[in-house]
């Protein structure tokens, strides 16, 4: 069986070797042949001779792609245009700033079969720095990672930082990356994951498949979590709709804008602890996102080239 892993990467080659190393020392699962897509999305092709010296000590095959045009949806589009010549039986997406856990797809295959499920997925869990407790700064990035009580859970989507799934669901669907969220930068999973959960495949999340993602200096200012929470609300209306309808999930898309409010408005007196203050900006901010969202959509445009 072939599995076909995809990273995708823009001007982050030392992170992208790290990442390659990673998963070439994976712990080997029989039968499984493993190939890695890297597509390249810098204008000029920044990532490609690095890579092809990496490449001679590899013990996976690694094929190199070029997408010209800017933007996350582009690129994995790419790949699944790609990957059509080989017809694998699974395939993968992994960010090009994380490192993979050693166990990764030997846990991935306890879950499948334990599960039988089409699509597994799991946490990120960021790379601990010293100078993070030294300097009193907060990794503003871990909002927006999902975490669950139990060690497995069905969940309804998958974020494309750290996911396996079969292809044949792909071949079937006809499914790409939506290409209206590619100015958002985000989303574009999340809209892709839910509309496989609205076809009936099951998703699964494990804490034992997991990921390490570096932390960035720019994730730990205020003024990124506020965007970020506010351009999530904004395409959270896009999302509801596509999967819900247009009238449905106008509803659902107040529905999570009160939620929201609330959530913001309850944590309200601990305005003073950083934690608990980052968490109501974060509220607030999706809040806020959510109520206009309907409105400027269209309008917006939140990619920076």
């Amino acid at each position: 069986m072939t599995l076909v892993i995809c990273v995708s990467t823009y001007n982050r080659n030392l992170s992208l070797i790290r990442c390659l190393k990673s998963i070439n020392n994976l712990y080997v699962v029989p039968n499984i042949k493993i190939k890695i897509i890297v597509v390249d999305n810098s204008s000029k092709r920044n990532s490609f001779k690095p890579v092809k010296k990496l490449k001679k000590l590899f013990k996976y095959k690694i094929i190199q792609l070029h997408e010209k045009r800017r933007g996350i949806v582009y690129a994995r589009n790419r790949f699944l245009k790609r990957v059509k010549k080989i017809n694998p039986k699974f395939i993968c997406f992994f960010d090009d700033d994380c490192v993979v856990d050693r166990f990764w797809l030997k846990n991935v295959f306890k879950i499948i079969k334990s599960t039988n499920a089409e699509i597994v997925t799991g946490p990120q869990i960021p790379l601990k720095k010293k100078s993070l407790n030294n300097l009193n700064l907060i990794n503003y990035s871990k909002f927006f990672e999902k975490t669950y009580k139990e060690d497995t859970k069905r969940v309804n989507w998958a974020a494309s930082n750290n996911v396996l799934l079969v292809y044949d669901i792909i071949k079937k669907h006809k499914l790409i990356f939506d290409k209206a969220l590619n100015k958002f930068g985000v989303g574009e999973d999340q809209l892709f994951f839910s509309r496989l959960n609205n076809y009936g495949y099951k998703i699964y999340w494990s804490k034992n498949i997991k990921v390490f993602e570096a932390i960035h200096r720019h994730r730990q200012n205020l003024s990124w979590l506020i965007r970020r929470s506010f351009r999530l609300g904004v395409l959270g209306h896009y999302i509801d709709i596509n999967i819900h309808g247009k009238l449905v999930g106008f509803v659902v898309n107040y529905l999570k804008c009160i939620f929201y409010f609330t959530k913001g408005s309850v944590n309200i007196f601990l305005f003073f602890n950083n934690e608990f203050q980052a968490q109501l900006l974060n509220y607030f901010s999706r809040f806020y996102g959510r109520l206009v969202g309907p409105f400027v959509l269209k309008k917006i445009d939140f990619f920076r080239k």
